[in-house]
Order: C-alpha cells, then sequence, then structure tokens
C-alpha cells in the first residue's frame, strides 16, 4: 500500500514539473513574442545631437550588431524568462557604453540631460538629493513639482522643429538657470553650498576621467 502511495506522490510530482517547466517555456516564447512586436527602440539615437558622418556610421554599425545579437537571443528556447532578461539588459549596457564612447563630451552632456528629464530619473535624483542634502518632505515635494515642470518645459523645446539646434540649445540652458533658481528658493543657505560642492566635485571627476 505505501509502495502504491509513494509511486502515486512520485507522478503527481513529475506531472507538476512538467506542468511548470511547460508553462516557464510558454511564458518566455509569450515575453519574447510581445518584445519582437513592440521592437527595441535603439534607431533614435543621436536625435538632436549632431553628429557627424563618421559618428552616424559608427551609430549604424553598432545598432545593426545590436540587433543581430538580440535576434540571436529571442531565438533561443533553451533559456529561461529570468536568462533572457539578464542577457538583454547586458546587452543593451553594451550598445548605451558603445554609442556613448563615439560622442563628444558636449554630446555627452546633452544626452546626460535627455536622461535627467526622464520622469524615472527625477525619482533617482530626487533619492539622491534627499540623501545629500537632508531634504525635508515638505521640501522634496516642491522640489520634484519643480523639476516635472521644468522638464515638460525642455521636451517642448526639444520636439519643436521650428527651431535651430543653436536656438534649441540656448532656450534649454535658460530654462535650467530658471530651473535652479526656482530651486534655491526651496533649499536653505547650507544645503545649496552643499549641493554646489557636491555639482563641482562631479564635474572634477568626469573631466579627471575625460583626460
Amino acid at each position: 500500500m505505501k509502495k502504491i502511495i509513494l509511486a502515486m506522490l512520485g507522478t503527481v510530482l513529475i506531472l507538476g514539473i512538467t506542468q511548470l517547466q511547460a508553462q516557464e517555456n510558454g511564458n518566455r516564447k509569450e515575453f519574447r513574442k510581445n518584445k519582437m512586436e513592440r521592437g527595441d527602440k535603439h534607431d533614435g539615437f543621436g536625435k538632436d545631437l549632431q553628429l557627424t558622418d563618421e559618428q552616424k556610421a559608427k551609430a549604424k554599425a553598432i545598432n545593426e550588431e545590436f540587433r543581430t545579437k538580440m535576434k540571436a537571443l529571442k531565438s533561443d528556447d533553451n533559456i529561461t524568462m529570468g536568462e533572457f532578461k539578464k542577457r538583454e539588459s547586458a546587452l543593451k549596457k553594451e550598445r548605451i557604453e558603445k554609442l556613448e564612447a563615439i560622442l563628444t563630451p558636449e554630446q555627452k552632456e546633452k544626452v546626460k540631460e535627455g536622461k535627467e528629464n526622464t520622469a524615472e530619473n527625477i525619482d533617482k535624483m530626487m533619492d539622491k538629493m534627499k540623501t545629500d542634502l537632508n531634504l525635508s518632505e515638505s521640501q522634496t515635494t516642491k522640489i520634484k513639482a519643480i523639476h516635472t515642470a521644468y522638464a515638460a518645459k525642455i521636451k517642448a523645446i526639444r520636439d519643436n522643429d521650428d527651431l535651430t539646434p543653436e536656438e534649441k540649445k540656448q532656450q534649454i540652458l535658460e530654462v535650467s538657470k530658471a530651473r535652479r533658481a526656482e530651486v534655491d528658493t526651496v533649499l536653505t543657505k547650507e544645503q545649496i553650498k552643499k549641493r554646489d560642492e557636491i555639482l563641482k566635485e562631479r564635474k572634477d571627476k568626469r573631466f579627471r576621467k575625460q583626460q
């Protein structure tokens, strides 16, 4: 009797594992199918950066290499969804590093400005700013609202095709100055001093890396 029960339990366990594997394979294939249908948004690189012909050629080669590797990854049915996401993340990181390596310091700064104005990066920036400057909840809320509002203004400038690249650059510079001035009204003198020291340290660090 015990042998029969053990055999039944073993059968149930095997069936359970088989079903889980099938579900995992189905989820992985469905995930990759959705990724392929949605596509990877990496062809917009260089917009507003005024890339040279040489930079454009290098960027094209980097993107083609990325697409080839992603296609091979999406075709691999022998990996789990977790492994797929891990490899995809590594490939995206590799692509970004290669693309940034062909940019000038000015272009890198422009890319950095664009990243800073996304909702996700505003949240990350606010978390760091709150820690570095010991912001109160009230200060955090006010400063986040300021950055969000100015991010929309900067996006509107970037999307305005009636402006020349130089006009966009000038207007974004003016908006950035206005944003800092408004943020300063929320900070104390001690916090402003500490903020400026942190920014100077980061700027010096970037300068040393470029040498």
